[in-house]
């Protein structure tokens, strides 16, 4: 019993002492954490951006540093140096416009980009919509006299097939026709649903 009883007193100790040395390890553990929290300069030496999140290196920061950097350069080959660094030549087409559109960069009559700004900021999506331009038609007057004024093959066409459309009325119903093309089990069930309908049934 006593061998017992001593190998349980000693399981009990070795378990109090992981849990001293556990807690020991925390308090290290904790104390570490907090001196490199006091040691992060991220919190405090952040300089206020215009805008809320940190710029990446990304297709169009590349691009409009590439305009900038590169002044009057034309579409094409700003897109053949961006390509050449690994970007799609169809993504820098589309933020050069998207850019010109912003008031970021200038265009001239060459085609040659210019930078209006010294830093990048992130493009916003316009929220109004374009107006769409509405093309004004020229009336055609018909003409009144010599062989111009004759109605064509098509007018004349279309003339016809509105009158044969007005000309054809409803065919006037005839029930012997209509029971002619029925079987005998569907005059028996036009019988009954008539019955029903009428309330003989």
């Amino acid at each position: 019993m006593s061998d017992l009883a001593t190998a349980l007193q000693k399981a009990i100790e070795n378990k109090l002492n992981k849990e001293k040395q556990m807690n020991g390890i925390q308090t290290e553990l904790k104390s570490t954490i907090n001196d490199w929290a006091k040691d992060d300069p991220r919190d405090d030496a952040r300089p206020a951006l215009p805008h809320a999140f940190k710029p990446t290196n990304n297709v169009s920061r590349e691009t409009f540093n590439a305009v900038r950097d590169n002044p009057r350069l034309q579409h094409k080959d700003i897109a053949r140096m961006l390509s050449n660094r690994g970007f799609n030549q169809a993504s820098i087409g589309s933020l050069l416009t998207q850019m010109l559109n912003c008031g970021m960069v200038a265009r001239d009559d060459n085609g040659r980009y210019t930078a209006l700004q010294q830093e990048y900021t992130p493009i916003k999506a316009s929220t109004k919509a374009k107006a769409k331009k509405k093309i004004a038609v020229p009336a055609t007057k018909k003409p009144t006299a010599g062989i111009a004024a004759l109605e064509t093959q098509d007018t004349v066409a279309k003339k016809l097939v509105i009158v044969r459309k007005q000309e054809a009325a409803a065919p006037a119903f005839d029930p012997e026709q209509l029971l002619s093309t029925l079987s005998f089990s569907q005059v028996m069930a036009l019988y009954k649903r008539i019955k029903t309908m009428v309330g003989e049934a």
